[in-house]
């Protein structure tokens, strides 16, 4: 594409101080397949372009023209796709790239073993999922490589050309999420239940935890935004290895807060009580208190659901720091002790619940 054709547009100013580099952005998406369209949208945001360019695959699709290449419905596409977590674009908005027309044309597979409904909730579980290591990545991009590269140039054409090695490495991605996905499928393995195999969805008995970190609002106000996210991080990593070394699973991470289960509450309190010492040690991460339940709970979705979940989180409250509140009590086995710890009257939850202190004997 020519200059004054890049200048027709309104993306280019030859009379600019950096009209030279410019120039060479410009042309360096077009040699990657960009349409002026895309010129215009981005023409306050080039460098990511290259990266969308490359993420992409080809052309973007409005729903009408990817719903007739998926050879499905335009309702059909629409309800995938919010069903995947993804906005309405509106008639006429090409936003959908061709590898999700293909995910939309397998569907018809999975609706034929799952049903529609069980594919809709196939699919919002992934979308979620994808969605978060989406956010991942782009996070870990605007961190660790795009500040080095925009001190290369003042354009963008070194963020570009990094957009473009990184997006690089999704082929690798592909093979990679297959492989976790396999062995975590091994992992969930289960046998059904059988007295609730007839209510719609699965329900266990299992242990709940949660533990948070305290004080974390002011940490808040005392850290920068970077070193925040590094107590976070760090906090996060923690976490996850000690649930999962202790046999137990993690439900959710949410801000300075990890929900788990465990099987049974000898698992759930050790976890509980290894996270409990280790962050009283932690030179940077604050202490943690952690807040136990068991019961029968609802699993839907990845998620875990019910009354038993509702007061654990609510057992964390009332826990000080480096304590662990059990809504249960126990023997004095596996080197645990559940000491007494009076009623307590916790938000949302009636009655008075009577909590034991967990130590280790």
């Amino acid at each position: 594409m020519e200059p004054d054709e890049l200048a027709a547009l309104g993306v280019y100013d030859p009379n600019d101080q950096h009209a030279e580099a410019r120039l060479e952005l410009l042309q360096y998406l077009v040699g990657l397949g960009a349409s002026t369209e895309d010129l215009v949208a981005f023409q306050d945001a080039l460098p990511a372009l290259a990266g969308v360019l490359t993420i992409r695959g080809g052309p973007a699709l409005t729903l009408e023209e990817a719903a007739a290449e998926a050879g499905v419905g335009v309702e059909e596409m629409r309800a995938l796709a919010r069903a995947a977590g993804l906005p309405d674009p509106g008639p006429g908005v090409p936003v959908f790239a061709p590898p999700f027309v293909a995910f939309a044309a397998g569907m018809a597979e999975v609706t034929a073993v799952f049903g529609e409904e069980g594919r809709n909730q196939l699919v919002r579980v992934l979308g979620s999922a994808m969605a978060r290591v989406a956010d991942a990545v782009v996070s870990s991009f605007l961190v660790n490589v795009e500040p080095q590269a925009r001190r290369q140039d003042e354009i963008g054409l070194a963020v570009a050309r990094a957009n473009v090695e990184a997006t690089a490495l999704l082929p690798l991605v592909a093979p990679a999420l297959d492989a976790l996905f396999r062995q975590h499928l091994l992992a969930a393995q289960r046998t059904s239940n059988t007295d609730e195999d007839l209510v719609g969805f699965e329900t266990r008995r299992l242990v709940v935890g949660f533990v948070d970190l305290v004080g974390s609002t002011q940490l808040g106000e005392e850290l920068t935004m970077s070193d925040l996210g590094s107590v976070l991080t760090e906090f996060e990593h923690i976490a996850v290895d000690a649930v999962t070394a202790g046999g137990g699973r993690v439900v959710k991470l949410i801000g300075d807060e990890i929900m788990y289960t465990a099987s049974d509450a000898a698992s759930a309190s050790a976890i509980a009580l290894d996270l409990a010492e280790t962050f009283r040690r932690h030179p940077v991460v604050p202490p943690v208190r952690a807040g136990l339940a068991t019961g029968r709970v609802m699993l839907r979705d990845g998620d875990v659901f019910g009354s038993v979940v509702n007061l654990a989180a609510r057992v964390v409250k009332v826990a000080h720091p480096g304590e662990v509140m059990a809504a249960f009590g126990g023997e004095a086995d596996a080197g645990l002790r559940f000491e007494p710890a009076g009623t307590h009257h916790l938000d949302g939850i009636p009655g008075e619940v009577e909590l034991h202190q967990v130590t280790r004997g």
